[in-house]
């Protein structure tokens, strides 16, 4: 006999980050999304959000060539996964099909309960650095960057999109914040050298500086051609609270959002002059 799926609490939201060890076999990744969204579903999660590029963590310069189209087979998966388990999705990002071949867009896609795609978030901050020790990167090699900042309702919540390098730009998640947001996502591949030091540190502080939720799903461990994941997804409250926080190895992180948290923090510790717009 299968558990009761547990009912929401009112004024709550369910949500869940999905950590994956994504490599260069498109089908296993998607299978392996697929299943940790039904875990996610079965724990009573009501918000997903799987990892950075979930669908392919191969050699950057081969990125391009599994690109997609959006809409297109992909995304149309996605929303009737969406829709079968009557959960907001976050597909983590996708390669997007650009109109230059030798380059695609990273973009986070955004399913309603229903399956609708809601929103698509192209990543604005390429991460090209090249840090002693490793690792090197050079993103604007193989990805176009996006240029707008996205919040939208959904779920009874205004949902901020991010993506991975985004988190090290607090300009940025002022803005989701001025934009209304109160949950941000941040679908990320966070490499394991830069990761021990700064990734919580980061994530929390964007906590901190927006004070939103923030729900950050990570890749972890090593992928076909492309450098370490560190994992420790995390799901960081407005006070910069850890909510929950996983490992080193492929998880589904389920934690309870308490909507009226963003309010109380808000109000308690005011970061906003009287008369400011708010969002």
């Amino acid at each position: 006999m299968s558990a009761q799926r547990p009912t929401p609490k009112p004024g709550s939201l369910q949500v869940a980050a999905v950590q994956m060890n994504s490599g260069a076999d498109e089908t296993a990744n998607v299978q392996a999304a697929v299943t940790a969204v039904e875990e996610a579903h079965s724990a009573g999660a009501q918000l997903v959000v799987l990892p950075e590029t979930f669908h392919y963590m191969g050699p950057e310069a081969e990125r391009p060539r599994h690109a997609q189209p959006v809409p297109g087979p992909l995304t149309e998966h996605l929303g009737d996964l969406a829709r079968k388990f009557s959960l907001a999705l976050v597909g983590g990002s996708i390669l997007e099909q650009s109109p230059d071949p030798r380059r695609c867009y990273n973009t986070a896609v955004l399913f309603s309960a229903e399956g609708a795609l809601v929103a698509r978030y192209r990543k604005a901050h390429l991460f090209d650095v090249d840090i002693p020790g490793g690792p090197r990167a050079e993103e604007s090699r193989c990805y176009l960057a996006g240029t707008e900042e996205v919040v939208v309702p959904v779920g009874g919540v205004r949902l901020g999109l991010g993506i991975c390098f985004d988190v090290r730009f607090p300009k940025f998640f002022l803005g989701l914040r001025e934009r209304g947001a109160e949950v941000i996502v941040l679908p990320s591949a966070f490499t394991a050298r830069t990761g021990a030091d700064h990734w919580e540190l980061l994530v929390r502080a964007r906590a901190l500086d927006s004070q939103c939720f923030v729900i950050a799903a990570n890749q972890c461990g090593e992928h076909a051609g492309a450098a370490a994941s560190y994992g420790h997804s995390l799901i960081v409250d407005p006070w910069g609270g850890v909510v929950a926080c996983a490992g080193e190895e492929p998880a589904v992180l389920v934690a309870e959002v308490v909507l009226g948290r963003v309010a109380e923090v808000r109000r308690s510790l005011p970061l906003r002059r009287e008369g400011e717009r708010e969002g």
